[in-house]
Parts: structure tokens; C-alpha cells; sequence
């Protein structure tokens, strides 16, 4: 079976996705456009390999963050390894909407995502919470972020010539770039990333609430997760 775990930014889909890899004996798939980078560990909240518990994981720091990827290219890398662990338990995670959709629906890219049917039999968890927690937790994991370094680590992402548009783009690092631009100060970026992070998980609602009709909501703050996972 594959389970595909989504949800906005901060909502704790990679404790939950652990958790249900673990129950389930199964293998993780990211659905994360920004975490298929190296580098990009501490601003895109990737998990760490203490927390990985012999979990094979798969499409987390495939690539060098020079290299352009997408979701054509993630198409193709997800769909070979779906094949390649059909008896096999799955779970993917990951708030890139339109990755899970390209990879798991049958998306023409020429043609758009209207009508589209299911490739393969799938369920889908979606994690949510209460909007104020979820922004106070979308906060508070930024100032968690700095502490652990992402000052540091954006800067040596700055550093590297050549970076890929998605990468100057993405969140926890335009802002800090930046700053080390001189346009900003470190409090003004950082006050940034939060406001992107929380615009960011609203655009995420929306975008799975409109695109995936079949989606098993559940508040994080109403069930204990392992209930839910036992329940799955």
C-alpha cells in the first residue's frame, strides 16, 4: 500500500511519516521540492539521519543545489521507485502538491491537471491544526532554525555560484540572502521568513483542498498519532 502523508509546512508531517513507515515496515519517498537538495538541511526542517531509525528513505539530497530538478524529473524518479518497491509498503511525504499530484495522478505536463485519474492505489493523510497553533508553531521553528544555524548554512548556500532559480527562491534562504545583500537587516529577514513560512502554509491548504478530493483530514490536535496510525 502506498500512503502519502501532506499538509502545510509545520504541521509535523515528518515525525508522523516516521512514525507510520515504522508500523507499517515501509520505505519513505519525499515529496519535498526543496529537500531533494544537499545543503538545504536546517531551512527546509529535513530530517536528520539520527531520526531516520534504519528507515530507508528516498529523494531526500539527490541533488547539488547548481542542478536544475522539477516535477517532470521527480515524476520519473518517484515512478521507478514506486515500481521498483510495488511489494512493498510506501509512504510519501512532503508538501509539494504538485509533485504528488505529477507523480501519483496520470499528469500530462502539456496538458494540465483536469480530470486526472488515479495511477495507482493510494491513500491520502492529510495532517492540519488549529491556524493560530500552526502559525505560533511556524514561528517558533524559525527561531529554532537560527539557533541551530541556518544563518551559517544559507550563507554557504550564498556562497556557491551557479544556484538554480528554485533555490534563490526558496524560503528560509531569499531572505537571508538578503540580508547578506545588505538590503535587509538579520531581524527584518528573519521576520520575513516567518511571514513567507505562514503565507506559505495557507497557499499549501489551498492548494491540496482544491486539488485532491480524497484526502482523510485529521486535526493533529484532536487524536493521538498513534491511535490514528494503528487506525489507518
Amino acid at each position: 500500500m502506498i500512503y502519502v502523508v501532506v499538509g502545510p509546512t509545520g504541521v509535523g508531517k515528518t515525525k508522523f511519516s516516521e512514525c507510520l513507515a515504522k508500523e507499517k515496515n515501509a520505505i519513505i519517498i519525499n515529496a519535498d521540492s526543496m529537500q531533494v537538495y544537499k545543503g538545504l538541511d536546517i531551512g527546509t526542517a529535513k530530517i536528520k539521519e539520527s531520526e531516520k531509525e534504519d528507515v530507508p528513505h528516498f529523494l531526500f539530497d539527490i541533488k547539488d543545489v547548481s542542478d536544475e530538478y522539477n516535477a517532470y524529473l521527480y515524476q520519473r524518479d518517484g515512478r521507478r521507485l514506486l515500481e521498483l518497491y510495488k511489494d512493498k509498503n510506501i509512504v510519501i511525504v512532503g508538501g509539494t502538491g504538485l509533485y504528488i499530484k505529477a507523480l501519483l495522478y496520470d499528469y500530462k505536463f502539456d496538458l494540465g491537471s483536469s480530470d486526472l485519474k488515479r495511477l495507482y492505489d493510494f491513500k491520502i493523510i492529510g495532517l492540519t491544526k488549529d491556524r493560530k497553533l500552526l502559525y505560533e508553531n511556524i514561528n517558533k521553528r524559525v527561531d529554532l532554525m537560527i539557533l541551530e544555524g541556518l544563518v551559517d548554512e544559507a550563507y554557504n548556500v550564498y556562497n556557491i555560484k551557479n544556484k538554480n532559480h528554485s533555490v534563490m527562491r526558496a524560503i528560509g534562504y531569499k531572505e537571508l540572502f538578503a540580508y547578506f545583500d545588505g538590503f535587509v537587516s538579520l531581524d527584518e529577514a528573519i521576520s520575513e521568513i516567518k511571514k513567507n513560512s505562514r503565507h506559505y502554509a495557507k497557499r499549501q491548504y489551498t492548494f491540496f483542498k482544491n486539488q485532491f478530493d480524497d484526502i482523510r483530514w485529521i486535526n493533529v490536535d484532536e487524536i493521538d498519532i498513534f491511535d490514528l496510525i494503528r487506525d489507518i
